[in-house]
């Protein structure tokens, strides 16, 4: 009688130890199927940065390219540059292009590098660094961000106008002109639309029929727009927010840096790498976060 008392404690010991482990197993499953997305710091660049505003990733030749300002966003003076810079931080060529006035958003496309320069959009040669040709937009004033879709047209932000502009075949055209449209800046292109970030919405207009319609609405101030998979998109705001947003979901904060006076202008993002890159603007740096889905 002792014996079987004894197995019957030694059961039920058993039993609740195998419980608690399928609990712990379930509180670790919930709790890795609820991970929050976030952004986790990776590097700095140091300081050397000109008024940083844009960065773009040049996938064949895994280099990126950072839009430095360095005067004022709407002067003509000459001074702004593009810097040559590895995914690791390391800067290769600080004034690696020059003679821009305030180059702002750039694509690469087909070896070619395009920047907006306040009211042009300049092609530059990759291989050499020379710049090729300068397209004038006509009434641009603050031409802002570019995207270039799959068919290598390139689509710049006119945001002072609200305006989008199209190069094509070597030549520039209003492509967009909308009241539908406040100061449209951050540009990313799908296969079958442009999406624009405007002030407090993301809008989407076919290639086909080029009229905008809201995508995702309540988003705040949008500098730049990346698109990270399934309807999300990281949008950031040149105060230094960076937000996730998403059309059926109400935006999540990833990343402040406010109140350390660390803007967030024209990020970018490198799905390959799992990578968001912050050029920080009036901080004169570069920062990389990996995202975490």
């Amino acid at each position: 009688m002792r014996r079987w008392r004894t197995v019957l404690i030694l059961l039920v010991v058993f039993a609740a130890i195998i419980g608690c482990k399928r609990q712990a197993g379930e509180k670790q499953e919930q709790t890795t199927e609820g991970a929050k997305p976030e952004l986790v710091h990776q590097w700095s660049s140091d300081s050397v940065m000109k008024v940083p505003e844009s960065v773009c990733y040049d996938p064949e030749n895994k280099l990126l390219y950072v839009a430095n300002i360095q005067g004022k966003p709407t002067e003509k003076d000459g001074r702004g540059f593009i810097s040559k810079v590895t995914p690791q931080g390391e800067v290769l060529n600080l004034e690696w292009v020059t003679g821009i006035d305030a180059p702002k958003g750039m694509g690469v496309y087909d070896g070619k590098l395009y920047v907006t320069n306040i009211d042009e959009i300049v092609e530059i040669h990759i291989g050499d660094g020379q710049i090729l040709n300068r397209y004038p937009c006509e009434g641009a004033r603050f031409a802002n961000d570019i995207a270039i879709n799959e068919q290598g047209v390139v689509f710049a932000s006119g945001m002072a106008g609200g305006k989008i502009y199209r190069l094509k075949d070597g030549s520039v055209d209003v492509w967009l002109d909308s009241d539908k449209l406040k100061s449209p800046n951050g540009l990313f292109t799908t296969k079958d639309h442009l999406m624009i970030g405007i002030d407090g919405k993301v809008m989407k207009a076919a290639y086909g029929e080029e009229q905008p319609e809201e995508h995702i609405a309540n988003t705040g101030g949008i500098d730049g727009l990346e698109a990270v998979g399934d309807e999300y998109y990281l949008k950031s705001d040149w105060t230094g927010h960076i937000h996730l947003v998403h059309p059926e979901k109400e935006k999540r904060l990833l990343l402040d840096t406010a109140d350390d006076n660390i803007n967030a202008a024209d990020i970018e993002y490198v799905p390959e790498l799992k990578m968001v890159f912050v050029p920080t603007f009036n901080d004169n740096r570069v920062m990389a976060y990996k995202l975490k889905m």
